[in-house]
């Protein structure tokens, strides 16, 4: 199984009332994603993650699907090695 970071950029719905700019860049909001990666295409990247305690999610295991173009930085790691069991130290 493989663990994934995920930095990436989204679209941001505002009123016009509200809008400070119209300028496009200003607008779009940067996220950062830790999930098991479940799996990936030429087009999109999909992670599974769990969500405990949130007041505006139920609680529950969650697929999130992330367009490639989309995304800043990614990092991929087999999860044995992102969490390496420590040797116990002898005296």
């Amino acid at each position: 199984m493989k663990l994934a970071y995920i930095r990436w950029k989204d679209a941001v719905a505002e009123e016009a009332a509200d809008a400070a700019s119209k300028n496009p860049q200003a607008r779009l909001v940067e996220l950062q994603e830790i999930g098991f990666l479940l799996d990936e295409n030429e087009e999109a990247v999909v992670i599974g993650m769990e969500i405990n305690d949130d007041a505006e999610v139920r609680p529950g295991r969650w697929r999130l699907h992330i367009p490639k173009v989309s995304i800043q930085e990614m990092r991929v790691v087999d999860l044995d090695k992102a969490f390496t069991r420590r040797r116990k130290k002898t005296v």
